[in-house]
């Protein structure tokens, strides 16, 4: 599998490196805060790539820290049902629930 895994960022980079060197013409780039009339294409991909990557880690790293929290709650529940389970297997059984009081003695 780890195998895959390097074969297929290898393949995303080289298609990475193709586009950024076949798009080498110049754009006007008008955001916000910042204006410039000469930038080429190539960084801005790569601009573009880059934010994509770090809001995707980042949301990533969201979901990963839900589901462990999730299951650290769950752990910590189960924890106490099985301890609760113990002390009920545990348990002595009393002897006044066998006596009756309605009278059949």
């Amino acid at each position: 599998m780890k195998l895959v895994k390097i074969f297929m960022a290898l393949v995303i980079v080289m298609v990475m490196v193709y586009f950024l060197v076949a798009n080498d013409t110049s754009a006007a780039v008008n955001l916000i805060f910042y204006k410039n009339s000469e930038v080429p294409v190539s960084a801005i991909m790569l601009g573009a790539l880059s934010i994509g990557v770090i809001i995707g880690y980042g949301a990533a790293l969201m979901i990963i820290l839900a589901g462990k929290s999730e299951i650290r709650s769950i752990k910590n529940k189960n924890r106490h049902l099985s301890d609760e389970l113990n002390e009920l297997r545990n348990a002595s059984i009393n002897e006044d629930i066998y006596d009756s009081d309605s009278g059949d003695e």
